[in-house]
């Protein structure tokens, strides 16, 4: 390990990771299953028979489970005993500066299972991985309402993932000029919390299907807050938007669609808006080359195999057209939030005020 924020790795293993990539993974899913990373922190190491006792198991399961934790640089050896990584500390202790352990646990639960359809999902341009889900419906989405478990893992996924990239929005971003926006698909309420705890005089309307309106509205606890964050079941394709809002919010759905229906919903956020009203969308994105960066070339392949069908992770330049193609009359492009994202906002503007 270079230092500790970079992995220096051979040719040789960075191929050994991507064929035996499941291997890797059953390995880090494990060591957070037996907490062993938590074991190792509060111990200040273990060794073989230290760590076979603490997580109940016999001695040469746990020299294969250290073995192939330290060959992916997980662990570290001092003296005899096996230790955190830096990158472990940071990352995969559940009270570390950023516990990825809810993204193991959807790609565990929900998405691994699916992708060996990757090939056949290319072949038909379709979600042929959401035949591994039981469920009504032809997107994730909507198969995840018939398994409230799953639902949930999937949720708590998102709502972490909201929480951080909307950390980089909200220091980039003044919402101050907003009085009542719609979140639409706004999930577990996370974004529409936030912004109403930094907002005093912001309301906000989580537009979203009815099994997570239900779930997200219990999660609030703030009474204060209750009483400016509300939700409205519904469909975001199909049902009418709630009135009174001069801001839609369109946060991490961009990349779940293809352009042509992303461009149909901005078309519904355009026509919902008063004019002077805005529409922001905000996202994970590619680069304009489409060579990177690794976080999108990893993640498009879940929305077409399994999420809509459809979707991937676009460019910044992919969301500035599909909103002027929806008939906003200017946009401002913001490539470069920080977190791999990029925030498009649109405006619709009163006749004779565009370019003002």
């Amino acid at each position: 390990m270079a230092d500790s924020r970079k992995v220096t790795i051979s040719e040789a293993d960075y191929l050994r990771i991507l064929v035996h990539g499941t291997t890797a993974f059953e390995l880090l899913r494990t060591a957070l299953e037996f907490e062993l990373f938590e074991k190792l922190d509060a111990a200040g190491g273990l060794d073989v028979d230290e760590t076979a006792a603490a997580l109940g198991i016999e001695r040469q399961p746990a020299r294969i489970l250290l073995l192939g934790l330290a060959s992916l640089l997980l662990l570290e050896k001092s003296g005899d005993k096996y230790v955190n990584s830096k990158m472990v500390e940071r990352k995969l202790l559940r009270e570390g500066e950023r516990f990825l352990g809810p993204l193991v646990d959807i790609q565990a639960k929900i998405i691994n299972a699916t992708m060996v359809d990757f090939a056949e999902a290319l072949r038909q341009n379709t979600n042929v991985g959401l035949r591994r889900l039981e469920g009504p419906g032809d997107t994730l989405y909507e198969r995840l309402t018939a398994t409230p478990d799953l639902q949930k893992v999937f949720y708590d996924n998102m709502g972490d993932a909201s929480r951080r990239a909307f950390e980089q929005i909200l220091e980039k971003y003044d919402f101050s000029h907003i009085r009542h926006a719609i979140d639409i698909a706004g999930g577990d309420g996370a974004n529409s919390v936030e912004l109403a705890k930094r907002y005093p005089e912001l309301e906000v309307t989580v537009m979203d299907q009815e099994s997570v309106t239900r779930l997200a509205a219990d999660r609030i606890e703030d009474p204060g807050i209750r009483k400016r964050v509300h939700f409205h079941p519904g469909d975001i394709l199909h049902d009418r938007y709630p009135e009174g809002a001069d801001a839609i919010f369109v946060f991490h759905i961009f990349e779940i669609w293809s352009l042509e229906r992303n461009t149909a919903l901005l078309r519904r956020c355009y026509d919902a808006l008063p004019e002077g009203g805005t529409c922001l969308v905000y996202n994970w994105v590619s680069n304009e080359e489409g060579t990177g960066s690794m976080a999108a070339g990893l993640v498009s392949p879940y929305f077409l195999t399994l999420a809509s069908g459809e979707g991937m992770t676009y460019a910044p330049g992919d969301m500035e057209r599909a909103a002027l193609d929806a008939g906003f009359s200017r946009v401002e492009l913001h490539p470069d939030m920080g977190f791999s994202h990029a925030l498009v906002v649109a405006h619709k503007d009163a006749p004779g005020q565009v370019g003002r």
